[in-house]
């Protein structure tokens, strides 16, 4: 009885009504308190070194591998500690890895994120590390403050890699997690 060309007419004049009833949505600016990010600049991030040992503040993850434990710390590093003698564990060194969230060991090599690159670094002389390799981009950060619900600072990449978010008096941000 009808054509396809009157109900191609029919769908697309419904399809233009739809668009054109839709109003634009704006942005919604925040302000308040919430969190900023701490950024380090992405020149910093190839800065691995093997540095006296230190305090841990943020532990993550451990391996144990023959008489030496290697403890994650958030967003900085590894401790290594040697475990020769359990009675008396030894902190031997801090691996300053900048941006790093999670590390796996082989053989003389540690496998680690550094904010979206994966580095390779040998480990054979801890006193003297070295990296050995590096793949760019091969990972995605977390953009937002981690088990966090409020506003918060879009992340700008142009500024570095994030390592912290900090508590702040926000104006007009647009960024906003729901957990």
């Amino acid at each position: 009885m009808f054509g396809k060309k009157p109900c191609l007419v029919v769908v697309v004049l419904c399809l233009a009504a739809l668009l054109w009833s839709c109003e634009k949505q704006e942005f919604s600016f925040f302000s308040g308190p919430g969190k900023k990010p701490v950024y380090v600049p992405l020149a910093e991030l190839q800065d691995i070194k093997s540095e006296p040992p230190r305090p841990i503040t943020l532990s993550g993850t451990i391996f144990l591998r023959d008489t030496l434990l290697f403890i994650l710390e958030q967003k900085k590093g590894i401790h290594v500690f040697s475990v020769a003698d359990p009675g008396n564990t030894a902190a031997l060194r801090f691996l300053n890895i900048p941006a790093i969230t999670d590390f796996t060991l082989l053989g003389n090599r540690i496998f680690a994120d550094s904010w979206r690159d994966l580095v390779t670094i040998d480990i054979s002389d801890l006193f003297q590390i070295r990296e050995i390799d590096r793949q760019t981009g091969v990972f995605s950060p977390l953009l937002s403050p981690p088990l966090f619900a409020g506003i918060f600072e879009c992340v700008d990449e142009s500024k570095g890699a994030v390592v912290d978010w900090v508590d702040a008096e926000l104006d007009n941000v647009r960024c906003r997690t729901f957990n």
